[in-house]
């Protein structure tokens, strides 16, 4: 349960602050910590490192879409004074 829920979060905050070249080094290094903290047989690590794998890309997915739904910009058309005003 820690595994999935911490593989959604850390999919979201990438999602939401890089692109998409951090997933390889990510699920590189996930895997390595669940190889060494696992005390489990290999066939239950490699299910685990795939779960993991697939739920950071999937929140990743869910995470740049929020980006990109959030990111818009904001153009006022002012007769008077300024004649743009865009908000960031």
């Amino acid at each position: 349960m820690l595994l999935i829920a911490g593989s959604i979060i850390m999919g979201l905050v990438l999602g939401l602050r890089y692109r998409v070249f951090i997933l390889v080094p990510a699920i590189f290094l996930g895997a390595l910590g669940i190889y060494a903290a696992s005390p489990q047989p290999l066939s239950q690590i490699f299910a685990s490192v795939v779960t993991f794998a697939v739920l950071l890309q999937v929140s990743y997915l869910g995470g740049a879409l929020l980006r990109f739904a959030t990111s818009g910009e904001v153009t006022a058309n002012i007769p008077n004074g300024l004649s743009r005003v865009q908000l960031r």
